[in-house]
């Protein structure tokens, strides 16, 4: 059976590797990931079109903010029915939801992993620590590269823009955008923490139980010496 203070720290770690989980399942789920503001301009005026969207939907509306014209409805739709040619817009978002689909999974794996050190002494390496270690930094690294795909593609490639532009049935044109990281995408930093929380608290224990055998240790060597001396 573990000790008491390995059972209290690895269910600490546990508690932080469910809270990743749980987190990325918020930001898959929901469909606040970037809210973008798209100015456009038809014949005789122009507005902005208020584009918010997540990793499965995306809602648009259009504001007129200068000249009269039709009133245009709120358009939801799936991403990938806007997005229905191949290209490196859709290749990149379907690259961040693989992403976030691995990290789920290794962060089930390290919750199981961290929960059964915490009620047991495994014998086997991957099923100790270092297999803590190993699927907490798979689920953090995947994010990380999840949340920097995400602003690729929605700065550099200018995802919310296009996506605007694709809903739209009239000739209006479109020019710059703003965007704003909505609470979808920023929960993900959460979970990198929460990750980086697990990982410290299962080399805490790792180095006060390291410490603890050195001064085990100790006694003997010293005994060891005075016998020698004797």
């Amino acid at each position: 059976m573990p000790s008491r203070q390995k059972t209290l720290l690895f269910f600490a770690g546990f508690v932080s590797s469910v809270g990743s989980f749980a987190i990325i399942c918020t930001s898959l789920g929901t469909q606040q990931w970037v809210s973008s503001e798209v100015r456009f301009a038809g014949g005789n005026y122009s507005g902005i079109a208020n584009v918010k969207l997540g990793l499965f939907q995306v809602t648009r509306s259009k504001t007129i903010t200068e000249g009269v014209a039709l009133n245009t409805p709120t358009s939801v739709m799936q991403v990938f029915q806007v997005l229905k040619e191949t290209n490196i817009v859709k290749g990149i978002h379907v690259i961040i939801i693989l992403f976030l689909v691995i990290s789920l999974l290794s962060s089930l794996l390290g919750s199981a992993t961290t929960c059964f050190n915490s009620v047991s002494n495994p014998y086997l390496t991957f099923l100790g620590p270092l297999g803590v270690y190993v699927w907490t930094a798979i689920n953090a690294a995947f994010v990380l590269l999840a949340m920097i795909l995400g602003a690729i593609n929605m700065e550099a490639n200018e995802m919310p823009k296009k996506l605007a532009i694709a809903m739209d049935t009239s000739n209006d044109v479109f020019g710059s955008s703003q965007n704003t990281y909505g609470y979808s995408y920023w929960l993900l930093l959460l979970s990198i923490f929460l990750n980086a929380a697990t990982i410290a608290v299962i080399y805490y224990y790792q180095h006060a139980r390291y410490s603890e055998q050195k001064k085990q240790e100790r006694p003997m060597e010293t005994a060891s010496r005075d016998v020698i001396l004797f």
